[in-house]
């Protein structure tokens, strides 16, 4: 649940997960009275009307947005009024940010600048850590956030709740730390960045869902761009922390001490998180309203404003319980109505990770210094400063552009900058200044990356998906997204090693494949709610049958759905 503040100012910004958890994240105010004025017009005209619940404000429905506003005639605006942003809420929005966020975007950057002080300390000591070793190394990352994303909010979420979650991730913080520091053999640190894959892994599940349930909806965008910003400081940071020329951790003597701060940010996160509120939806589900209630009033010390909150709450879990059953990924895969959106979704995961930029934020340095820019680590540190400044800009854009305009923005530049990068390699022995223009296309790559696949990716699975399926179809999403996030990490190095100078020509064709593909498939999602989201689907030139499910299970659902369908007695 999020509190409904409608007369609070509008923060239109974005987030990594949490702008999946609610499509409300991403309209503006006018969007949703839009939205909610075809719905009523289609009542009007003979639809059917969805069920009234005792509140002003409904739970989320599949026709409509998911927090749909409140009625004119009958919505309590003198308690929408008295709403606030507590001392509270914003402690814990640093704290988690801090101690959570922080640690995905701090675990990413870390060994973009430390690959040859790193290695030089091994060799040095007579171990061995070869190139693959290190892109083992590296990828291990992904195979961690992998996990932590089902451990997170499927097993330790599930019976602690998502205080406890971020809190009991620490344990995994300071397991990878010692296995770095401390390793005796490459390998030990492979395992280290399997445990701190889990901990942003973890953070990616539960922060966006954390934030979600505490915030108010006017200012849940930009609650939720904090994660995103987060992610994007502890990059720039671990990358300042690792730049030699700056003198800080970047060197044979220090660089054990770049994995000691991580460990500094959990510890800040264990002393202050206990002392936050938990989610009041969590609390309400598992140990009742009253306890729901002290979290409310911690957030929100209106007690009028508290009942009403707790009544949406309420509301919200009833209609959930009204469901039957969870749907599974099977079924997910299994529906033909869901096909085309499930193709779109699994595409546009794909793209946030084939776009390269994984290969820009792991191997920068190694491309600058096969570039022969004169210091590549700094350069690296500098992108990363961009990376941060660009992720505040964009989301500021994110609703009033459109999403498949960005996307198709985003791949036109994602393709030119990309061009002009193996062009760069290409001609650097003949021209002095192709190391400029190298470092040039690489910032340009960031830029069109951070507004396009980098946000989009993230909610658009929220957008597309019916309320029934969207946490299954966000599954699969993140599935996919780590997986790839291991398989680029993994093999570019050796891309990189072959294939150089024309590398990056990779990246080109993939550009250009996903600009061909979100001119064709991709909807536009802005301002539609899931019901006109599905019109558009049905009109897609994509296959509803890809052979993702068996022909038996696939002829039963046909089946029953002709039994669902059937007149209950003959025609006359």
């Amino acid at each position: 649940m999020s509190f409904a503040t409608l007369h609070s100012p509008k923060l239109s910004l974005t987030s990594s997960f949490g702008s999946s958890l609610n499509l409300a994240e991403h309209l503006d105010d006018s969007e949703i009275w839009q939205a909610y004025t075809r719905r009523k017009s289609s009542l009007k005209k003979g639809g059917k009307s969805p069920k009234q619940l005792p509140h002003p404000l409904r739970p989320p429905d599949e026709e409509t947005p998911l927090v749909p506003p409140a009625k004119e005639e009958d919505a309590p605006a003198a308690l929408l009024h008295k709403e606030c942003v507590s001392l509270s809420l914003l402690v814990t929005i640093l704290v988690v940010t801090l101690g959570s966020s922080f640690q995905f975007g701090y675990g990413t950057g870390v060994l973009n600048n430390s690959e040859a002080f790193m290695l030089s300390y091994f060799h040095s000591r007579g171990m061995t850590y070869t190139l693959v070793g290190w892109s083992i190394t590296v990828s291990c990352y992904g195979i961690g956030g992998l996990l932590g994303s089902i451990v997170g909010p499927k097993i330790i979420g599930r019976h602690c709740g998502r205080k406890a979650t971020l809190l009991w991730n620490n344990a995994f913080l300071v397991v990878s730390s010692y296995l770095i520091i401390e390793a005796r053999a490459w390998w030990w640190q492979a395992i280290g960045r399997i445990f701190v894959g889990i901990v942003a892994g973890v953070a990616t599940a539960v922060v966006p869902t954390y934030f979600s349930e505490l915030s108010p909806i006017g200012i849940r965008g930009a609650v939720g761009t904090m994660h995103q910003l987060g992610i994007t400081v502890g990059i720039v940071v671990s990358q300042w922390l690792s730049t030699p020329s700056l003198n800080i951790y970047g060197s044979e003597e220090e660089w054990k001490n770049l994995f000691v701060v991580p460990v500094v940010f959990g510890l800040l996160q264990c002393l202050v998180l206990p002392f936050c509120p938990e989610s009041p939806s969590y609390l309400y589900q598992t140990q009742g309203r009253e306890q729901a209630e002290r979290a409310l009033k911690r957030l929100q010390p209106n007690d009028d404003v508290v009942e009403m909150y707790l009544d949406l709450i309420r509301d919200e879990i009833t209609a959930a319980d009204d469901t039957e059953g969870v749907f599974s990924t099977r079924e997910l895969f299994c529906d033909e109505k869901l096909r085309k959106q499930l193709l779109v979704g699994i595409a546009v995961q794909l793209m946030m990770q084939f776009s390269g930029i994984d290969a820009v934020f792991y191997y920068s340095t190694t491309i600058f210094y096969q570039a022969d820019v004169a210091d590549p680590e700094l350069a690296t540190t500098l992108l990363g400063i961009v990376n941060v400044l660009v992720t505040i800009v964009a989301v500021k854009y994110m609703d009033s552009a459109g999403r498949k305009r960005l996307l198709t923005i985003s791949w036109i530049g994602l393709l030119a900058s990309y061009s002009v990068l193996t062009l760069s390699f290409v001609l650097k022995p003949y021209y002095g200044c192709m190391d400029m223009v190298s470092v040039a296309a690489t910032t340009g790559i960031i830029i069109f990356f951070a507004f396009g696949p980098g946000c989009i990716a993230w909610f658009i699975i929220a957008e597309i998906f019916p309320l029934y399926a969207r946490d299954t179809a966000m599954a699969v999403g993140i599935f996919i997204n780590w997986a790839a996030n291991w398989f680029v990490a993994f093999t570019f190095p050796h891309l990189l090693e072959y294939t150089q100078p024309y590398t990056f020509l990779v990246f080109v064709g993939t550009a250009a494949f996903f600009l061909n593909f979100t001119l064709k498939y991709v909807p536009e999602t802005k301002g539609l709610t899931v019901a006109e989201v599905t019109e558009e689907f049905e009109s897609a030139p994509l296959p509803a049958n890809c052979g993702f499910c068996p022909a038996s299970m696939s002829n039963e659902s046909e089946k029953a759905e002709s039994i669902e369908t059937m007149p209950s007695s003959p025609p006359p």
